[in-house]
């Protein structure tokens, strides 16, 4: 009893008795490292760059004639209400979403000097005899001699034509999208690597962590990879037969060096030979695996959670299944996301694709580069 009295009389308690003195506070009482008006301003600053509310929607799979809008801008006459909604629900999609998902093909390319591949003027009309599609056609590329020494000349021609163009402005304005981190991912079908060598759209290959901006669905005409060791290198056109000619120096399909410098040191060592692998330009053919199909996918899946809020799909016919997945999952997740979907293309996308991808906003036909003029 007598030691819990003692405990009770010696307690402090809780707050300091009004006979103490409390003693005056020596210097301000905020932290010097805080600047209130710094964080004001970035306050406003965030709050000016807020997304603003979307106004005007158009019924799913309207139509937006960019050429006729853009004419009418030249002739200095005034296009109708309709249209002038549509461009402005376009520059609203530019100039305010936030994580941006584009998916490219051929068409953005072709105002550089780079033909497309499935138009009157394309690789697979003007090519072989009208028979282009035949050179991207695994089997038939490396089953037969003489398409080999074909699939070689196109490849050295388009390296060669890829080399002397320039990105165009419609690349341009995805390279500052992605500078202001609003591209959440640009998927890219163009081998040509115009898009690649902007710095702000720059990939890796082959395709490694940290993921980088633009992701290239079938490789690029700048690199050769060994079909056995898989060491990549850049594209060297002097090393591919490309006529029926003799020449020593090239080879129909390269040996790899790599390889062949691996079988000299093991049979210096006595080992058994495993083969040397052979060279190829790094693009992805039909009929063949993706070697890293499973890759690109799980980076789909995973830009798919970051809640994308605007879908673009540009310069392609969505001919190509794996491609046309990606796309319909994408404008679902934006859809339900309460984003925008646009289709880009000088043709009227058919009616199982606007099927497929069933959330496209806006169709909007014409040339892509003009895009960059409502900005």
């Amino acid at each position: 009893m007598q030691s819990r009295t003692m405990k009770h009389e010696t307690a402090l308690p809780i707050t300091p008795p009004s006979t103490v003195e409390k003693k005056p506070q020596v210097g301000d009482r905020c932290d010097e490292r805080l600047k209130p008006r710094k964080l004001l301003s970035q306050l406003k600053k965030s709050v000016s760059s807020r997304k603003p509310r979307l106004k005007y929607r158009p019924v799913l799979n309207s139509v937006f004639d960019l050429d006729a809008f853009m004419d009418s801008k030249l002739s200095c006459t005034s296009p109708n209400h309709h249209m002038d909604r549509d461009a402005g629900f376009i520059k609203y999609a530019l100039s305010y979403s936030k994580r941006m998902v584009v998916v490219s093909g051929a068409g953005v390319s072709v105002a550089a000097g780079i033909p497309d591949f499935r138009s009157s003027e394309g690789v697979f009309s003007t090519e072989n005899g009208g028979s282009g599609k035949d050179l991207f056609d695994y089997n038939r590329v490396y089953g037969d001699e003489s398409m080999s020494v074909k699939f070689n000349r196109l490849m050295v021609s388009l390296f060669k034509l890829s080399n002397d163009c320039l990105p165009t402005r419609f690349h341009e304005m995805l390279n500052g999208f992605a500078k202001d981190g609003r591209l959440l991912r640009l998927y890219t079908q163009n081998i040509d690597g115009l898009d690649t060598q902007l710095s702000h759209l720059a990939t890796n290959v082959p395709l490694a962590k940290p993921i980088p901006s633009t992701v290239q669905l079938h490789g690029s005409i700048k690199h050769m990879e060994c079909n056995k060791c898989l060491n990549v290198k850049p594209f060297d056109p002097e090393i591919f037969k490309c006529d029926d000619g003799y020449d020593s120096r090239t080879e129909i399909i390269p040996s790899c060096p790599q390889c062949e410098e691996f079988e000299t040191v093991r049979r210096i060592a006595g080992l058994r030979s495993t083969g040397v692998g052979k060279l190829r330009p790094r693009v992805i053919l039909y009929n063949e695996i993706h070697p890293e199909g499973d890759f690109i996918g799980e980076i789909a899946n995973n830009d798919l959670k970051k809640r994308p809020d605007c879908l673009i799909v540009v310069g392609t016919s969505l001919k190509i299944p794996g491609v046309k997945n990606i796309c319909r999952q994408f404008a679902a997740k934006v859809h339900a996301n309460k984003g925008i979907v646009l289709y880009l293309n000088t043709s009227m996308p058919p009616k199982n694709i606007l099927d497929s991808l069933k959330f496209v906003d806006l169709i909007v036909l014409g040339d892509c580069q003009h895009i960059t003029s409502l900005l």
